[in-house]
């Protein structure tokens, strides 16, 4: 995002700024512009470790985005269909209350991803103009090869 692009006027000198330590968790708003700033060169000194994640509010719809490149987030056999409320033990309630059905669905090893998924999502890759949502991930991963060698 340009924060010189009309409508942003307002936000131009709007800036935070977090100093995040092992452990930390930094939350925002999924309208939030966003970045994560890593060395210039792109070479990481030490190994970044991140967990990310997505929330849906209840009632929220399971969208079925294959054939769209670039998603590979859902890899699971959930059986779910476009439409369907966002309810399974891949998406696990995480509020108002622990939900101990999904807990023992994923514990019996019912919930992971599975390699059919994964090799259609790839081959969807191959078939759409998306390298430029991933030119940053292979960027670092051609960065720590760089460092190993």
């Amino acid at each position: 995002v340009d924060i010189e692009m009309d409508g942003l006027e307002a936000y131009k000198d709007d800036w935070l700024e977090f100093r995040t330590m092992p452990g930390d968790m930094l939350i925002w708003h999924p309208r939030t512009i966003h970045k994560v700033d890593g060395p210039a060169d792109g070479i990481w000194t030490s190994y970044r470790r991140v967990l990310g994640g997505t929330a849906a509010k209840g009632g929220s719809l399971y969208h079925d985005k294959r054939g769209t490149g670039g998603v590979l987030s859902d890899l699971g056999r959930h059986g779910l269909e476009d439409g369907n409320k966002l309810q399974s033990p891949f998406f696990p309630s995480i509020y108002p209350r622990f939900n101990k059905a999904e807990a023992r669905e994923r514990d019996s090893g019912g919930v992971g991803r599975d390699p059919r998924d994964i090799v259609g999502k790839l081959g969807g890759l191959a078939g759409k103009a998306s390298g430029d949502k991933f030119a940053s991930f292979f960027q670092v991963l051609g960065s720590q090869a760089k460092k190993d060698q």
